[in-house]
């Protein structure tokens, strides 16, 4: 199959190796120009044009014109995370048209966020779609989709320490990759048997749940919300580009990794919890260095693995405690340090 694939970044490059690695002929990338990332000065290749330049894979930086990609003869152009519109006539003009990965369950999720947003809602099953690419944003008939739930019962399930908690409640960045894979399995079969793409079937618009760009500001963390839907909210923004955050005396405090087993599993008396304000975290009379890092919610607690101190490196919640609130002589059993 001739394919001319758009995408930009690092979920756009799995989906791509995958096709590369199934031996169809890829014709052309559209991807984006480089930019400045991160909080460098110094403009970097999107992870897709790194990928072709290392693969002696032509690409393009910006949408060509019509006549040119007509010139090439796609069977199909598949589009996965690439974050521009895409004008109909090019859209109408391969042999089998144009397909869209979406990681959503269409038309649950439409737009730029659906892993986020799903996470965020406390959502517990999940799903990619392929779809045909439309003027109408994710609003394509559906080709393929599937529903991927990491587990039906994640607590009883799920090992009661270690970093496989995190395939059971993944954040978005870990999900997000999960269901990109998902769906280039799902793209390798409608190329081997393209004749289901005029099987497609219309989506129920009325069912339809449009997401919106993800805003920093909403990651700001109210300790005083149920322990699950802080939960929620932190591993929502845990996606590679954005992050939960707090305030610890007027410095801001981004919360990264939570400790999801029970409370229990991080001490070995947890009776010794003290009660507290929202936000605080728990101080003992003398800290321990194994001890974790424990903040106090509106109903129970929440363990904190990893954080990062503005301008700082990563750090573990033990680092914190050692580290950070060690140097400081200002907090006592009775006047705790407190989030916010």
């Amino acid at each position: 199959m001739k394919i001319i694939f758009f995408g930009t970044d690092e979920n756009a490059r799995l989906v791509l190796q995958t096709l590369l690695i199934s031996l169809h002929n890829i014709l052309l990338v559209v991807t984006a120009p480089d930019k400045v990332r991160s909080r460098g000065t110094k403009k970097s290749p999107a992870p897709v044009k790194r990928f072709c330049v290392d693969n002696k894979i032509s690409y393009s930086e910006e949408i060509p014109e019509v006549k040119d990609l007509n010139n090439l003869s796609p069977d199909i152009i598949i589009v996965a995370s690439y974050g521009k519109i895409i004008p109909s006539e090019i859209i109408n003009l391969p042999k089998y048209g144009s397909l869209n990965l979406h990681p959503s369950f269409l038309p649950k999720y439409r737009g730029p966020s659906p892993v986020h947003t799903a996470i965020k809602n406390g959502d517990e099953s999940f799903g990619v779609s392929i779809i045909k690419l439309s003027e109408d944003i994710d609003a394509g008939p559906i080709i393929m989709q599937k529903e991927y739930a990491p587990t039906d019962n994640w607590e009883k399930n799920a090992p009661k320490k270690g970093p496989f908690l995190n395939v059971f409640r993944p954040n978005t960045k870990l999900l997000t990759t999960s269901l990109f894979i998902e769906g280039a399995g799902q793209i390798l079969n409608i190329l081997e048997k393209p004749s289901v793409i005029k099987n497609a079937k219309e989506q129920d618009h009325s069912l339809a749940i449009m997401t919106k760009k993800i805003e920093k500001k909403e990651g700001h963390i109210n300790w005083n919300k149920p322990k699950r839907e802080i939960e929620d909210l932190i591993r929502a923004f845990n996606d590679g580009n954005n992050s939960s955050y707090s305030y610890l005396d007027g410095q801001r405090i981004k919360i990264l990794n939570l400790g999801l087993a029970p409370l229990k599993d991080y001490l070995k008396d947890a009776s010794r919890l003290p009660e507290r304000k929202v936000g605080s975290i728990v101080y003992f009379h003398q800290w321990q260095k194994s001890d974790p890092l424990i903040v106090t919610t509106k109903n129970d607690y929440i363990v904190i693995n990893e954080l990062q101190l503005e301008g700082k490196a990563k750090i573990s919640g033990e680092e914190f405690i050692n580290g950070t609130l060690r140097q400081k002589n200002n907090y006592s059993y009775e006047n705790p340090p407190i989030l916010n």
